[in-house]
């Protein structure tokens, strides 16, 4: 029965992406090619961005350019329907490549043929936005050898079984969701490569521009928050070494313009949406939205403490995500069909507004989790000794982000009053670690609390402003 229920499941999500994007698959199954409904081309690019996580890496036509069929050229209307029935025999060999067992199917459905696609291009269906003379990047990998070998062989892929005018000079602005190095740490060798510009947020551009200066800050930030957290000072090296925002890790590159959400550029749209980062943004287009990693498919995306890393934190996030889920909403009422969140990793998401609401569940059930470890102990607990509860698997290069998104629960259930700290009178310079206790009279109060904050929505907010936006959320 699960594995008849399973099956159902991947057929509906594989039917959704047919009718969404209509998408090609490469051959290697390492790029996709997704349509907007009014014609854009989106390259969906798979790449090990660290060791231990994939990440996806989008590449458009200049949105700021005008539609240009595919089919304009006849010379590229042969390429490509040679590509197109190669692509076909080859999905024979690899029908597990996306969907088991559906993709010589939808691969078929997706590509019709090129009589089809004439065919539905005279019959008024938008042009597809390919071909162009310049190329939009979403973000650039870590800059490490697979991540950079991941994203040449990428290109080579377009060129050879998409579209056969593309060629990496052609990309000329590579945009950052945010300045985290599986985002950005490729931003510098690319743009030696193509000559593109970098973009990226106003508080993020000090990181990306000058990364060893931002991570001896951020380090140093770090240390404080881990002896509060009550890690031995002997130990705080070995986990920041862990985490690996370190000088000298990433190559600084020029920022050549900074935004601040709620900008437009042609067809595509900015939106600060800060929380996973002090300046993160998503980029919408057409009737998809880059969410870079404010939200997932499958997991909760990392938190971090304000007090370490500005305009973080728990409120700053869920106002974001909620700020999220109104666009989607607002977009569906205003084009009668769902927008679909392109995520930095992890698969693409159908229904941005319900998946807001099972991560804000999800972050719930984690601080209903924390109250019941604070209401078992025996005595106060510190930060660490929570994390260690809630998530340690033995894995030191990991414990950092369990320290940190503990920490960003606890900061947020102190600032609401639910939780205290137990050892004020002892806290010293020499001795700085905080131990906690439950400030609240039951479980259930504690938790109507935290549901009442997140539920609100800021229904007057509008998503799309610069100045409501350059304001968001707070510290």
């Amino acid at each position: 029965m699960e594995e008849r229920t399973a099956a159902a499941n991947r057929l509906d999500a594989a039917t959704r992406r047919v009718e969404i994007f209509g998408d090609d698959v490469s051959s290697d199954g390492r790029v996709e090619r997704l349509r907007t409904r009014s014609g854009f081309v989106i390259y969906r690019i798979a790449a090990r961005v660290l060791p231990i996580l994939p990440g996806s890496i989008y590449l458009f036509a200049d949105p700021t350019a005008s539609p240009r069929s595919t089919f304009a050229d006849s010379t590229a209307a042969r390429s490509v329907e040679k590509t197109d029935g190669a692509l076909r025999q080859a999905a024979v060999g690899t029908e597990t490549t996306n969907v088991a067992g559906l993709s010589v199917g939808l691969l078929n459905v997706a590509n019709a043929g090129v009589a089809s696609r004439r065919a539905a291009d005279e019959s008024g269906a938008p042009a597809i936005r390919t071909c162009p003379a310049e190329y939009w990047l979403i973000d650039a990998g870590s800059g490490s050898d697979e991540s950079n070998a991941d994203l040449e062989s990428a290109f080579r892929t377009i060129r050879e079984e998409f579209e056969p005018g593309f060629a990496p000079e052609k990309i000329r602005r590579i945009l950052l969701t945010h300045s985290h190095i599986d985002h950005f740490g490729g931003a510098n060798e690319l743009r030696r490569r193509t000559g593109a510009e970098v973009w990226s947020h106003s508080f993020e551009s000090r990181v990306v521009s000058s990364f060893n200066e931002q991570a001896c800050v951020s380090n140093v930030r770090s240390f404080h928050f881990l002896r509060e957290a009550g890690v031995p000072a002997a130990e705080i090296p070995g986990i920041l070494d862990g985490f690996g925002f370190r000088p000298g890790r990433a190559k600084s590159t020029p920022v050549a313009k900074t935004l601040l959400g709620g900008e437009r550029f042609g067809a595509l749209k900015t939106f600060y949406l800060p929380g996973h980062s002090p300046g993160h943004l998503a980029f919408q287009l057409d009737d998809v939205i880059l969410t870079g990693d404010l939200l997932l498919s499958k997991t909760l995306t990392q938190i971090w403490p304000s007090r370490m890393t500005p305009r973080t934190g728990v409120w700053n996030y869920v106002r974001s995500l909620r700020t999220l889920a109104r666009i989607g909403e607002r977009y569906e009422r205003a084009a009668g069909r769902k927008l679909v969140a392109l995520p930095a990793h992890e698969a693409p998401i159908f229904d941005v507004p319900n998946r807001v609401r099972q991560v804000v569940r999800g972050m719930e059930r984690r601080n209903a989790r924390l109250f019941a470890l604070l209401d078992e102990a025996e005595e106060p607990l510190t930060t660490l000794e929570i994390a260690r509860r809630m998530y340690w698997s033995g894995r030191p290069n990991r414990e950092f982000f369990a320290i940190s998104d503990v920490g960003a629960r606890v900061e947020f259930l102190q600032q609401l009053g639910l939780i205290s700290v137990a050892n004020y009178d002892e806290i010293s310079v020499a001795n700085p670690a905080l131990r906690f206790r439950n400030s609240f009279p039951d479980a259930e109060s504690a938790e109507n609390t935290v549901e009442q904050v997140f539920g609100v929505n800021g229904a007057d907010d509008e998503p799309d402003s610069v100045e409501r936006d350059a304001n968001l959320g707070g510290d």
